[in-house]
């Protein structure tokens, strides 16, 4: 559906592009967000509540609402029709209402879809000398059809000999990581056995106490921490390092982790 809006913008619905009239290409396009907001007021001109905008556009398509996102992405519109001199495209009619600017003119440049009821009454109307053409298709013949299955069969073949060569290649025996936990200091760590049978605990804990408090992380009741580290990769620093920042609970014992990866860790 596309919209000219004040004669100076083309308006597409369909992938919120903004187009000049004069022109064939787009010179901008909104957010997907933005774009569906934009819709909702052109196909509901009155006056609105706030509510309504937030149950429509962001609730009922899955989205988590609030306030703030509506006013951020009234904002982002206002800004971007304002680049093309059309002010207010969305005006604040009182406290929590709101509609697409009355003062500003919107021609619809598409026709919706014909219905089917509409197509039918239209054909049974008499004197019509406007009847859609009838467009027969002619059946496949018996050899067609046995041609058409033949391809999708040889066309399935292969992607299962594909399907099976792949897993045959990427399949490898997968081996659980266990787990140990230590006390360190007010920190609590959990620390892979293959990975305490490397080093000392007395150089994992300093090693794991410098990057800790390199991220500025500190170490508080009901929070865990995941530290692994690699000396192999580089011959005078630490390598490969990683650390995760858990929450636990009782029947979960990673509520949440924030991760942090990355190389080359001390030199």
């Amino acid at each position: 559906m596309r919209y000219n809006i004040s004669a100076r913008l083309i308006y597409d619905a369909t992938d919120g592009t903004l187009t000049l009239p004069e022109s064939n290409e787009p010179d901008s396009q909104l957010s997907i967000t933005s774009s569906a907001l934009l819709y909702f007021f052109l196909c509901n001109p009155q006056v609105i509540s706030r509510d309504d905008v937030l149950k429509r556009v962001w609730d009922d398509n899955g989205l988590t609402s609030s306030n703030a996102n509506l006013n951020q992405y009234l904002s982002m519109l206002r800004k971007t029709f304002r680049l093309y001199d059309i002010d207010n495209i969305i005006i604040t009619v009182s406290r929590g209402y709101l509609q697409l600017n009355p003062d500003i003119a919107i021609e619809q440049l598409d026709l919706p879809p014909q219905s089917f009821a509409d197509a039918e009454s239209f054909s049974e109307t008499p004197g019509n000398e406007h009847e859609p053409p009838v467009v027969l298709s002619r059946p496949l013949s018996a050899h067609e059809r046995g041609v058409c299955w033949y391809i999708a069969g040889v066309c399935l073949l292969t992607i299962a000999v594909l399907l099976v060569f792949l897993s045959s290649i990427g399949s490898k025996a997968s081996h659980p990581i266990t787990l140990t936990q230590m006390p360190h200091g007010q920190c609590e760590i959990v620390a892979s056995d293959e990975m305490l049978r490397s080093v000392s605990g007395t150089i994992y804990g300093k090693n794991f106490d410098a990057v800790r408090q390199g991220l500025d992380l500190a170490c508080k009741p009901g929070e865990r921490f995941v530290f692994f580290y690699g000396d192999r990769l580089d011959n005078h620093n630490l390598g490969r390092v990683f650390l995760a920042h858990c929450a636990s609970h009782e029947d979960n014992p990673f509520g949440y982790c924030d991760n942090y990866f990355y190389y080359s860790w001390k030199s």
